[in-house]
């Protein structure tokens, strides 16, 4: 087995309510959206972990790790904390750059620099500030970090699907990563969730390459915004989804 000290691993599933088995559909040719996810995750020059569930609905990773040669690690389905520390102990991993299966635009510029910020700084883990594009960057976490959060949400029954507030029990010590100007845009949506989410993809992927870096992707969104307005309207269900979760953890 592969021990690896700084990786960037995919968290993924198929058992999405809004989009079910998102993470296979078709976006670009024969290229699925988890495809896209996985190989704009290699640009950030890390191993690539896929960390999935037990659940059946997602064996199909087992084949998806294996055509693009990375790690897959099956955990718990719903506590994606213990799914991320469960493989980080298995794997040994020191420090992680955190991806969402759903983001297929993730910048993988950010994802390098806030690698870089979590190892120099006394932080156990980068954030992403309110202000910046959606879909753009998730988290950077030590091994500490994680571990912290585990002891306080140990049950693998426990759905911890969006991490505010166990980041907030946790006393993790955080920073925000550092952006650029053209990175912060809160109305930008460059996330899987929704149907417009699927569509708004597919426009996207049909006239630029799938590994373009973000200036380019933002620059060419900005000339084009009717594939803008496809989805820009859900990105305030998408908020509320999440406030509407945090407010339920006690």
């Amino acid at each position: 087995m592969s021990k690896f000290k700084d990786v960037a691993i995919v968290t993924v599933r198929n058992s999405s309510s809004r989009l079910p088995n998102k993470a296979i559909m078709n976006i670009k040719d024969n290229l699925r959206s988890i495809d896209i996810v996985i190989k704009r995750a290699k640009q950030t020059g890390f191993p690539v972990i896929l960390a999935t569930s037990f659940s059946e609905t997602d064996d199909i990773f087992e084949s998806i790790s294996k055509e693009h040669n990375i790690e897959l690690f099956r955990g718990a389905l719903l506590n994606k904390i213990k799914r991320w520390y469960d493989c980080f102990t298995k794997y040994d991993i020191e420090n992680a750059l955190l991806l969402d299966g759903d983001d297929l635009c993730h910048n993988y510029n950010i994802g390098k620099r806030a690698m870089n910020q979590l190892k120099s700084t006394n932080t156990d883990m980068v954030l992403n500030p309110p202000d910046i594009v959606t879909g753009f960057f998730t988290y950077a976490i030590k091994k500490n970090g994680i571990s912290k959060m585990y002891k306080i949400i140990q049950d693998e029954h426990e759905n911890t699907d969006v991490i505010t507030r166990f980041i907030e029990k946790a006393n993790l010590i955080t920073n925000m990563v550092k952006l650029n100007k053209i990175e912060c845009n809160e109305n930008i949506r460059l996330t899987l969730d929704y149907p417009e989410d699927l569509q708004f993809f597919r426009k996207l992927y049909e006239r630029i390459d799938i590994l373009e870096d973000a200036e380019n992707i933002l620059k060419f969104l900005s000339e084009n915004k009717q594939i803008l307005q496809i989805n820009s309207h859900r990105q305030k269900d998408f908020l509320e989804n999440q406030s509407k979760f945090n407010e339920g953890i006690k």
